[in-house]
């Protein structure tokens, strides 16, 4: 691969990723906003880690997967609910 093919696709790359400013937050695991701002000042580092995705300017902070009695747990009918 000569310099020059190198450099077109090192910019093609670089091009296609956000680098621009985060304007909104999708915060699906109920993170406290302490968390969240962290998330937004070293997103790159959520994302490489897996903690949290970035679609153009909007950073996504996923639930934590749960096991399946986890789950259970949490969705257990309570008192007043239709289940």
């Amino acid at each position: 691969m000569t310099t020059n093919a190198f450099r077109r696709r090192l910019d093609r790359i670089e091009s296609s990723q956000s680098t621009g400013r985060i304007t909104a937050i999708c915060n699906l695991g109920g993170y406290p906003e302490s968390v969240t701002a962290e998330a937004v000042m070293d997103w790159r580092t959520w994302v490489a880690d897996g903690r949290a995705t970035r679609s153009g300017p909007v950073l996504t902070l996923p639930a934590p997967v749960l096991t399946a009695d986890e789950w259970t747990a949490v969705h257990e009918p309570r008192d007043g609910s239709f289940h």
